[in-house]
């Protein structure tokens, strides 16, 4: 049965990967895009109706909201899609550039939600979030993508108890390393940032400069590790996005990507929980930890 989804930040990467997908299986996808060459390229693509709309903009969200309720198909699934994602040294941030990185990253799927939330409680529909694994875990150089991440990951666990009632499920996708222009797109910046380094972090700086410029390249006969990363296909996002829309029995979250990436955040989370567990009252002993988590997985399995 054909479903109408919006899908944000569709122009390149996993946004348009995912919606000429969900447009070659017969659904109806409104995809924005920002420049009028990406909306004239997608406007070719059958079942798909491309948006001007930058999730910043709440005039441009709103008039998007009228086009899709005077079409009267009603809205069955948003997937909050758009992002960006700077690095950079936490000193070297602009107070513009961290609340532009806020606004897109949590105010904008915010705002979309809301804009839709009518629509999505009469179809009983679906809330898919695109996050990151840094929802997870943060390391140096990512702490201000990081913190957009973790804070679309409360908001997704919070919105998900609050619609579940009500028939509408909520999920979060969370990928490691993705084949997209996201990187290319940032590049500019990121090295701006690296740039502005003050003292004493000029030399680490300097390093992580010389990584930057240098070709991109990938050796697939040695084991991924973190010089050697090896970029997902948008493919593994699509099908964990089409599991959390049309499933009967969806996930809140979806962690996608290589198993280093999926080891690489599992350590990081028992090295939090390891953290937590030397507070005075608790000192868990690692019998009782065992037996949490053999239940938790027992739950999941179900």
């Amino acid at each position: 049965m054909t479903k109408a989804i919006f899908v944000t930040g569709a122009s390149s990467g996993i946004g348009y990967a995912l919606a000429t997908d969900l447009a070659s299986k017969g659904h109806r996808v409104y995809a924005t895009v920002r420049t009028p060459e990406d909306e004239m390229r997608l406007d070719q693509t059958e079942n798909i109706y491309p948006l001007m709309l930058d999730v910043r903009d709440r005039a441009q969200i709103e008039e998007s909201r009228r086009i899709i309720v005077g079409e009267r198909m009603g809205l069955y699934g948003i997937v909050n899609n758009a992002g960006v994602g700077p690095i950079g040294p936490l000193h070297t941030f602009t107070d513009k550039e961290m609340l532009d990185l806020f606004e897109t990253n949590v105010f904008g799927p915010f705002r979309m939600t809301n804009a839709f939330l009518d629509l999505l409680l009469e179809s009983k529909g679906r809330i898919v979030n695109i996050g990151s694994q840094g929802g997870s875990v943060s390391m140096a150089y990512y702490g201000p993508y990081t913190m957009t991440k973790h804070a679309l990951e409360a908001y997704s666990v919070a919105l998900g108890a609050e619609l579940q009632p009500y028939g509408v499920f909520v999920s979060i996708v969370q990928p490691g390393g993705i084949i997209s222009e996201i990187g290319a797109k940032m590049a500019l910046g990121n090295l701006t940032r690296f740039r502005r380094a003050s003292p004493p972090f000029e030399e680490a700086a300097k390093q992580v400069i010389a990584a930057l410029e240098m070709p991109t390249s990938f050796d697939v006969s040695k084991p991924e590790s973190a010089t050697n990363r090896n970029p997902s296909s948008p493919d593994i996002v699509i099908e964990a996005v089409t599991h959390a829309l049309f499933s009967e029995h969806p996930k809140p979250r979806y962690l996608v990507g290589t198993r280093w990436e999926g080891n690489r955040v599992i350590n990081m989370l028992l090295e939090r929980l390891a953290d937590v567990n030397q507070c005075k009252t608790l000192q868990y002993s690692r019998d009782e930890l065992v037996d949490w988590l053999d239940k938790k997985l027992s739950e999941c399995s179900d």
